[in-house]
């Protein structure tokens, strides 16, 4: 389901199954796509990997977040996660 690697990043093994079990817990609702964009709201990075010239595919169903202050060991950077502010010109 959810699996935090070296500690930079964490991945979502199953969306499906994260969207049905853990969404509910913590959101009003269990919809991906509205994580997927809460996650870009807050700086966190989808992780492209490029290896040999070309995108590797991930594994199935295997989607891979990262933000330069989620770090492992690392509770004091968590402060600097914030939601973006947007201009309202």
């Amino acid at each position: 389901l959810f699996s935090p690697q070296s500690g930079s990043s964490f991945h979502v093994f199953d969306q499906g199954q994260f969207a049905k079990e853990v969404l509910p817990k913590y959101f009003k609702h269990n919809n991906m796509a509205s994580f997927v964009r809460q996650l870009n709201m807050y700086g966190f990075r989808k992780v492209v990997h490029i290896e040999q010239g070309g995108l590797v595919k991930p594994e199935k169903d295997d989607t891979e977040f990262q933000h330069p202050y989620f770090l492992r060991g690392q509770e004091q950077l968590l402060e600097n996660i914030k939601r973006k502010v947007t201009s309202v010109s």
